[in-house]
């Protein structure tokens, strides 16, 4: 995966884990894009989103917030202790099922 804009591969993957981590979901992984992408055409519905954070005076907390998990996120998932990885769940299990 290559970056752009000046950031590297390993940002890249990191964006794209914490979303999902953020977002996803294993269960209803398949209906769950769909009801997200039902709403229409995705390039416009990300417009009028930017367009709302801009004209509600938000986009600099939307982008603090965005930082904040950037920096509390790794590689491998959270790493800050009151939020949990995949490995936590499934060590998690282990122990207790």
């Amino acid at each position: 995966m290559r970056g752009s804009n000046g950031y590297d591969a390993q940002s890249r993957v990191k964006v794209m884990k914490l979303l999902w981590d953020a977002l996803g979901s294993e269960f209803g992984g398949r209906h769950e894009l769909y009801e997200r992408n039902y709403a229409g055409n995705h390039e416009a519905i990300r417009m009028e989103v930017l367009a709302s954070a801009q004209a509600s005076g938000l986009v600099e907390d939307y982008k603090s917030l965005a930082e904040q998990c950037l920096n509390e996120y790794g590689l491998r998932g959270w790493t800050v202790p009151d939020l949990i990885t995949p490995a936590d769940v499934n060590l998690f299990l282990r122990k207790f099922m």
